[in-house]
């Protein structure tokens, strides 16, 4: 069995929305996890709580086995830098160039310039890869959904994290793009060994390649289950129709 580079352990957070409540998960090294749920049924919160945005107020949190909240500021905030996130929607500086957006978190992080990062071969392979080699100069503020959303996946990349999180991954990405994106993604699991966690609403990842599904609903995960709870019953219904 591959170690786990992430364990929640009855986890429960307090967020300005609904919570996650009971959280069990597991996802081993290298392993390509989808969280299956409907709209509201907490994908977007678990993302939140893996990344570290949301409070945790009871249960256990391992990051690459370390428990979190036991660890001193500086060792937490090394363990959260190996993980990179593309969120469906946001989280880009409107005011900064595509360039600028990709680096500045790395700048911060290794207290080194804007313009020693810009030259970075890894930076252009991932330009190409996203379908972006052309555009590093533009303000990001003028861009469209599509390439805003194809910004977010290089910059959690550039990082070369050791776990992804991906909400919704083919959110406003076009067939082929996303069909690019999922192999550049695959490319990088089999290379690096990274490890992804995808959320989607309706199971159908196609490009994208998950390993196995996990099901949340009501904001909580659902122990053994594959498929959303109303595919399910639809299918049942299916099976048992004369």
């Amino acid at each position: 069995m591959r170690p786990a580079v992430l364990e929640l352990r009855g986890v429960s957070t307090r967020t300005d929305e609904r919570p996650l409540s009971g959280i069990e998960l597991v996802v081993g090294d290298g392993d390509a996890v989808v969280v299956l749920g409907l709209p509201g049924a907490g994908k977007t919160s678990l993302v939140r709580l893996i990344a570290g945005l949301d409070e945790v107020v009871s249960g256990r949190v391992h990051l690459f086995g370390h428990a979190l909240g036991t660890l001193s500021f500086a060792m937490e905030r090394a363990l959260r830098d190996r993980v990179g996130v593309v969120f469906a929607r946001g989280g880009l500086w409107a005011n900064r160039s595509v360039l600028e957006n990709l680096v500045l978190p790395v700048a911060y992080r290794d207290n080194r310039s804007l313009t020693s990062l810009a030259g970075d071969p890894w930076l252009h392979e991932l330009l190409e890869a996203v379908g972006l080699g052309a555009i590093g100069e533009r303000a990001t503020a003028s861009l469209d959904d599509s390439e805003t959303r194809r910004v977010l996946y290089a910059r959690a990349l550039y990082t070369k994290p050791d776990l992804l999180l991906v909400d919704e991954p083919q959110a406003s990405l076009s067939r082929a793009h996303a069909r690019a994106i999922a192999a550049f993604l695959e490319l990088e699991r089999k290379r690096r060994g990274m490890t992804i966690l995808y959320t989607d609403a309706d199971g159908r990842l196609d490009p994208f390649e998950a390993d196995r599904p996990v099901v949340l609903h009501d904001r909580r995960i659902v122990p053994g289950a594959v498929r959303l709870p109303e595919r399910a019953a639809h299918e049942t219904l299916s099976e048992g129709a004369p």
